[in-house]
């Protein structure tokens, strides 16, 4: 980790536990960002730039800290490799700041002159740094954040402006507490909260999430939205949380398990863990093969007939039976989640998410003796279908 010494203005590299406490900046990149290797030159000329980096070695030294971090400057972007690591190693850092200046370039801050404060809190709310993909772990990891506007006047802290926060970002307040705090959430509802946001490349909307899942991948810029499909097998090797699966897709779009873009969990913020409709216990795990996503699911199919489906249908899709499964998850009302599949030319697809109600009614994953009857399936995760209309 290569830290700025916030009086000399000299950098230095520290190794896990030789790391200083230090101070970190947040903020949106503009078009001039001062880099690692432009930063004793731009140190000559004042800038914009530059003048958010001096901002935050300040308001660090009046912390009585020796040491800063700013990721424009404190990172050799001509090196894959040290990029690399700094994405994988980017939300901890955050996480373990003693304090995170996020600078809000385009909110202004006058509540003493706005008697109500309307105006202000409508400038808090509407800023971009709320809207943009890096800046949501920014926002969940440090322990101590503070806001400052444009003109680096204070505004408060995450604990002061949680309520703000939490009507900016639909992220609810218990969450906002502190990094452990949000680590509870489940995975749909984490992703609930980038489903709005946005980043400059493609790639980095899964790339800005790899901390917030705790999981590591290498980057590969180039590789477009599969870095996405990407994150989400990362997630499925680390975790047994099947919300990653209760995202919603367009009504009468046919596809695969995994999500195509954060966006599609939009409506999934309310979603917690709910093991009693699945009797866990029982559950066989789940894992990506060369064949699809395998799944252990009920014997227990519905096979479709004309009465299911047109004669149009059946002659440009010829489905040949449907399944439903609850997921270990449930709304914040109670209802469980469950997916409907269908299987098309021997191919299975994802076609459907379902909130039913909590007595568990879909087709029997136990059996009348309380054994699960399972059967192996592969759900293809190519190709994006629609159903006729």
């Amino acid at each position: 980790m290569r830290l700025l010494h916030t009086t000399s203005f000299q950098f230095k590299e520290f190794f896990d536990s030789q790391v200083p406490k230090y101070a970190i900046l947040s903020h949106r990149w503009d078009d001039a960002e001062v880099s690692f290797q432009e930063f004793e030159q731009a140190l000559r000329k004042q800038s914009a730039a530059l003048d958010k980096v001096l901002q935050c070695c300040r308001l660090a030294r009046f912390r009585g800290l020796d040491w800063a971090w700013v990721d424009t400057c404190c990172i050799d972007k001509t090196s894959s490799a040290e990029l690399s690591e700094a994405i994988n190693s980017i939300y901890r850092w955050y996480e373990n700041s003693e304090v995170c200046y996020a600078y809000l370039s385009d909110v202004l801050w006058k509540p003493t002159a706005d008697p109500d404060v309307s105006s202000s809190r409508m400038s808090f709310g509407n800023s971009v740094w709320f809207k943009r993909g890096w800046t949501l772990q920014e926002l969940l990891a440090p322990s101590d954040l503070v806001f400052f506007d444009h003109q680096w006047e204070f505004i408060g802290t995450k604990s002061t402006m949680s309520a703000l926060i939490s009507a900016a970002t639909r992220i609810n307040i218990s969450f906002l507490s502190s990094s452990n705090a949000s680590q509870r959430a489940t995975v749909a509802t984490k992703m609930s909260w980038a489903s709005t946001r946005e980043t400059t490349r493609v790639e980095d909307m899964a790339y800005c999430l790899i901390g917030i899942f705790d999981v590591n991948m290498p980057l590969l810029y180039g590789e477009g939205r599969k870095a996405f499909y990407r994150l989400q097998l990362e997630i499925i090797n680390n975790s047994d949380d099947e919300s990653i699966f209760a995202w919603m897709a367009d009504p009468g779009r046919i596809t695969g398990m995994l999500a195509p873009w954060p966006s599609s969990f939009i409506s999934s913020a309310d979603i917690v863990p709910s093991y009693a409709s699945t009797k866990s216990d029982e559950r066989q795990p789940y894992r990506m093969t060369n064949r699809g996503l395998e799944f252990h699911l009920p014997r227990v199919v519905h096979y479709l007939s004309q009465q299911n489906l047109t004669d149009a249908d059946y002659q440009i899709l010829m489905p040949t039976c449907m399944i439903e499964f609850n997921l270990n998850c449930a709304t914040g009302r109670g209802m469980f989640i469950s997916i409907r599949l269908i299987k098309i030319v021997g191919i299975w697809y994802r076609i459907e998410r379902d909130d039913s109600s909590p007595t568990y009614s879909t087709p029997g994953y136990i059996d009348n003796k309380g054994k699960a009857r399972l059967k192996i399936i592969y759900i293809r995760n190519s190709g994006d279908l629609r159903l006729p209309s």
